[in-house]
């Protein structure tokens, strides 16, 4: 017995060294080694060291990539004394990289206090139009929205569904539904033909997934600003927006199990973040001006790590020490995505209203946005920056 517990020891130790030299080799030919490879050797060495040590072993992958959209928003607007009332309903198309094809149809309505001073008129067509206004205005307002999500397995399935929302049929059985609400600011002035708006919204919503039973609940806040000129043959326009977007998953049984941080936004006048520069690769980054960018954390809170300095935010919010160690801690555990995206923009519409203090008016758009992939990288958890090829080929 002494001599079997003896080589039982023996075979122990031997297998901790053969462990620590392939981990040696594998930090070793890291820095020279090709980004896919390393991180799927040391991912692997990690997890089968997690599994030897008995503890919770996630292993983050990465999600299908959104290689093109599609978003057609129709928007009414309706101003009567000091009370603005919206509603929007749109529906999203999205290509994924793993040849699905996810369809969002969604619906929102906002009430609550504006005014104006001055008069104003606007005709567009496609992007081109006349406007004249001489107006100020501004509203804040209470949100509220719902949506369905629909998953087709290929091109031809998300024709067919198409088919069905467009006649008001649901095309089939949800994969996902979600609500949210909030409050929003508007703001908006013209002189002759030049214009300027602004908005920002911060809301608050839930997202169940019908396939799994996980809930997520998200707390974001936006913020944007458009302006140029407008003549009867289009004219100049900058625009400007950012959006941030914290989301706290929970299982079946209602047990977090993933923290995730996503933002975007338009890069403008070629200043490209420092983060995108390194992730993306400088060739990317210098056709990134102006274009959307995307970038999204995934914290696994299985993780024993994750799991105790999630603890201590939750026990105490304000803690700024907590804070910052759950900061390290999505630096350095959480799946990180970064993409870039193309974009093209077209609307109609008409809009006129006129104010002393109150306000009378209302207006129409029939905005579509469209975005086609340019360029994704990621980074698993301690791993290297690598280039999607499954998104976007080399």
């Amino acid at each position: 017995m002494r001599s079997a517990n003896g080589q039982a020891t023996i075979d122990y130790v031997a297998l901790i060294a053969v462990v620590a030299i392939v981990l040696g080799l594998a930090i070793a030919v890291a820095p020279v080694g090709a980004p896919g490879i390393v991180n799927a050797v040391t991912g692997q060495i990690r997890h089968a060291l997690c599994v030897v040590g008995g503890g919770s072993c996630p292993n983050p992958r990465a999600k299908p990539c959104v290689v093109a959209s599609r978003r057609d928003l129709h928007h009414f607007a309706v101003s009567l004394l000091i009370v603005r009332l919206d509603h929007d309903r749109y529906v999203l198309r999205e290509t994924m990289s793993d040849g699905t094809v996810r369809l969002t149809v969604a619906r929102s309505g906002a009430a609550g206090l504006g005014g104006g001073f001055g008069a104003g008129a606007r005709v567009s067509m496609k992007g081109q139009g006349v406007a004249v206004a001489e107006e100020v205005r501004a509203a804040a307002q209470l949100s509220l929205g719902h949506g369905t999500v629909y998953v087709a397995r290929d091109e031809r399935e998300a024709k067919a569904f198409m088919r069905a929302i467009s006649d008001g049929r649901t095309p089939a059985p949800a994969r996902e539904v979600f609500v949210d609400g909030g409050l929003r600011a508007l703001a908006e002035g013209g002189i002759g033909s030049a214009w300027l708006e602004g908005a920002a919204a911060t809301t608050i919503g839930t997202r169940r997934d019908r396939s799994t039973g996980q809930v997520t609940v998200g707390l974001s806040a936006s913020g944007g600003g458009w302006g140029g000129l407008i003549t009867a043959i289009g004219g100049p326009a900058g625009a400007g927006d950012l959006g941030v977007n914290l989301g706290l998953t929970l299982d079946r049984r209602r047990r977090p199990v993933e923290l995730s941080l996503s933002a975007a936004g338009t890069l403008s006048g070629g200043v490209i973040p420092p983060l995108l520069k390194h992730a993306l690769g400088s060739a990317s980054a210098a056709d990134m001006a102006g274009r959307r960018w995307e970038l999204g954390a995934r914290l696994d809170l299985r993780d024993p790590l994750v799991r105790a300095t999630w603890a201590r935010v939750r026990a105490n919010p304000a803690n700024a020490a907590a804070l910052r160690a759950l900061a390290e801690t999505i630096r350095d555990r959480a799946y990180l995505d970064v993409r870039a995206y193309r974009t093209d923009n077209s609307a109609t519409g008409v809009s006129a209203g006129v104010g002393v203090g109150v306000r009378v008016g209302g207006e129409y758009d029939h905005v579509v946005d469209q975005a086609r992939l340019l360029a994704a990288s990621s980074r698993p958890p301690a791993g290297l920056w690598e280039r999607r090829l499954d998104c976007v080929p080399a």
